[in-house]
């Protein structure tokens, strides 16, 4: 077979898109069992996933597949019926699958004993130790790198780099505009000031243009949120009946696009989020009937633009937080003292299960806890500079928001000076800013804290923590400048030398030498052409609470000048099937179009008259055969010869091939480029 790594590569990508559509479908048809129309469907995945895979020799999954569609065709006819038992043998046959995949475009061993599954999936009993199931739970990222993912990336990059060179000619252009209005008199002021008018004009232009392709751009590497979430519902009904649980499950607003860094890195906090609700969160059914509460948990995940940013709340109707109970836990554990946790309001007590190293099962409730590694998830989304916070009532409910960026390409930033040195500060931290005098100042704890429409917050000196040399007078006479900063219910008042403006920044990443430097977490351009250090606020809140200071395609075809001879349209759903097809073909002097459904195939030769058409049977909406019959039924289209290429093998289907006015049937199984090409030939040279 030519060039079978592309065709590989197209299977595996065809494989997934059914893989996907399979989830979905059997967890929609285990809630409606008698929907033909969706049953319907599933078999023609399985169906296209068998045929495909035989097509390019992958046996095991080809099997795999067939017995999916021999199981979907027992439901069809009624010789079996949907239940839990049936819904879970089909999931664990598209778990297999999606293994399989996953070990062949990796060049990896075929990770289980395919013959010993087949013959657990015949007998409706596959255990785990038949085919694991970690791949649909696994929870460490998989981050997506694909060629054209990394061009894209470096376009966006040297985008960020016009704008800071757009910056550097607009800063330029106003110290033009200073020359030009002096009042001193020159014959070279009029040209100059004609120059400038030109000028400005181009510059203005190209700050559009470059504005515009780096909106594009960054458009381009954006990824609906389903993208992720689109998963989770398999995950949660089978953790669920593995706790002896039952739980509803809904997303709202998949469709807000993200940064896909940001999705990838995010992924794995919602699934731990998730598995706690489902762990520790959710009651059982025994314990919800006694609670007065519905049967079914429910797990939400909600997301909403908010603010240049988006807000995604993760929420289950459980047993909550008890901050009774995490006050205990603190004391005993001496984190806080006993007088310092009795002042403590309820909600920053709960925030306490995001410290490192806070113990979880000896609170929340008296059997269960909660914040298994959340000390990691609140360290990941600070590194993507988001925020997590918490709200819990006992018996009713707990609410996770994770604040995130919409992407960490560009942000909208505070500029400051301290030391003399320009920062910047990312604005989603900035609570506010303002002017104060010494006598505001207050020690309470023996730390400096300012008052705050009645909240006492801690103010530290921003070059203290960055290590840099003080002001001469840290509190001079005249009012001093501070940025009050927020994350999650913490706030912290940063004493500056002044406040300069709020501006849109590209983010430079920093080189992997300084990836672990303290406080920084990448920098910037200024218009000045000046650089900036874009300052991590979540460093500077944990320096200050513990007093540390610092320091894309492949192209394929025949001779442009070779004569088209003869017009083939190859119809098939499946992009690894036509694609193999077209490609044969058109090496070989055929001219080919391509059609995705029988309905689109029918469009085509209304335009367009055809000398042979090949056609898959297996197709949704119209199948090969009835193809075949209503291409019988042009005028045109009578005497044209039509190939049928399919997985399906029986004499009943070649017969029915036949009598729609097929002249020819080549079967997946056998097919090769000999085989199709001499078929092709035997009709139209």
């Amino acid at each position: 077979m030519p060039n079978r790594n592309k065709y590989l590569s197209i299977f595996f990508k065809e494989g997934r898109e059914h893989l996907d559509s399979l989830q979905k479908g059997l967890l929609a048809l285990e809630k409606t069992p008698d929907d033909k129309v969706l049953l319907r469907e599933l078999m023609r995945n399985a169906h296209t996933l068998k045929g495909s895979a035989k097509l390019v020799g992958l046996e095991e999954i080809s099997a795999i597949g067939h017995r999916m569609e021999d199981l979907f065709e027992e439901i069809e006819k009624g010789q079996k019926r949907v239940d839990d038992q049936i819904i879970d043998i089909l999931l664990k046959g598209a778990d297999a699958i999606s293994r399989l995949i996953k070990a062949f475009s990796s060049n990896e061993e075929i990770p289980f004993d395919v013959p010993q599954f087949l013959l657990a999936f015949d007998q409706g009993e596959i255990h785990p130790q038949v085919v694991e199931k970690k791949l649909q739970h696994e929870i460490a990222s998989e981050e997506t790198v694909r060629t054209n993912v990394k061009i894209l990336d470096s376009l966006i990059n040297r985008l960020g780099e016009l704008i800071i060179n757009k910056k550097r000619f607009e800063s330029s252009l106003l110290r033009l505009n200073e020359l030009c209005n002096t009042n001193a008199k020159s014959p070279l002021l009029p040209g100059l000031r004609q120059f400038r008018n030109d000028l400005e004009e181009d510059v203005l232009y190209l700050a559009y243009l470059v504005q515009e392709l780096h909106d594009d751009a960054l458009a381009l590497r954006m990824l609906p949120l389903h993208t992720i979430t689109d998963g989770f519902e398999r995950m949660i009904r089978d953790l669920s009946r593995e706790h002896g649980k039952m739980i509803e499950f809904s997303v709202t607003g998949a469709q807000i696009e993200m940064d896909r860094v940001l999705l990838e890195a995010v992924k794995p906090m919602i699934l731990h989020i998730l598995r706690n609700c489902i762990d520790h969160g959710i009651e059982t059914l025994e314990e919800r009937l006694v609670e007065g509460k519905k049967p079914k948990g429910s797990i939400e995940i909600a997301a909403r633009l908010e603010e240049g940013g988006v807000n995604i709340v993760i929420r289950d109707d459980g047993r909550g937080i008890n901050p009774a109970l995490v006050r205990k836990t603190a004391v005993s554990k001496g984190l806080l003292g006993q007088e310092e946790a009795a002042a403590m309001e309820d909600k920053a007590v709960i925030e306490l299960i995001m410290e490192e190293g806070f113990s979880t099962r000896d609170f929340i409730t008296d059997t269960s806890g909660r914040g298994i590694g959340m000390s990691v998830v609140k360290k990941n989304l600070e590194r993507l500079k988001g925020n997590l916070t918490i709200r819990s009532e006992v018996g009713r409910f707990t609410e996770m928001s994770l604040q995130l960026p919409l992407t960490l390409s560009m942000m909208e930033a505070l500029l400051i000076l301290c030391s003399d040195e320009c920062f910047a500060v990312p604005l989603s931290y900035v609570q506010e800013t303002l002017k104060i005098r010494a006598e505001d100042i207050v020690t309470a704890a023996g730390k400096e804290v300012i008052s705050l429409r009645g909240s006492s917050i801690p103010l530290v000196s921003l070059a203290s923590l960055l290590g840099l040399p003080e002001p001469s007078k840290f509190f001079p006479e005249e009012k001093l400048t501070v940025v009050v900063l927020g994350q999650g219910s913490q706030y912290l008042a940063c004493a500056v030398d002044a406040t300069l403006e709020s501006s849109g920044i590209v983010v430079k990443s920093l080189s992997n030498q300084m990836k672990n430097v303290h406080f920084v977490f990448g920098a910037t351009i200024l218009g000045s052409g000046d650089p900036a250090l874009i300052l991590n606020v979540p460093d500077l809140f944990t320096a200050a609470e513990v007093g540390i200071t610092a320091g894309f395609a492949s192209r394929l075809g025949r001779d442009e000048e070779k004569a088209v001879k003869t017009r083939i349209l190859v119809v098939d759903d499946s992009i690894t099937t036509r694609t193999m097809e077209r490609s044969i073909l058109m090496a070989h002097g055929y001219d080919v179009d391509i059609a995705i459904s029988g309905e689109d195939a029918l469009e085509k030769v209304a335009g367009t008259t055809y000398d042979l058409v090949i056609s898959d049977v297996m197709m949704p909406g119209i199948t090969g055969f009835e193809l075949t019959r209503r291409l019988r039924a042009i005028e045109k289209y009578r005497e044209v010869p039509i190939i049928i290429v399919s997985s399906l093998a029986t004499d009943a289907d070649k017969r029915e091939a036949m009598d729609a006015g097929a002249q020819a049937y080549i079967v997946k199984g056998s097919f090769d480029q000999g085989n199709l090409l001499a078929t092709v030939e035997a009709f139209v040279g």
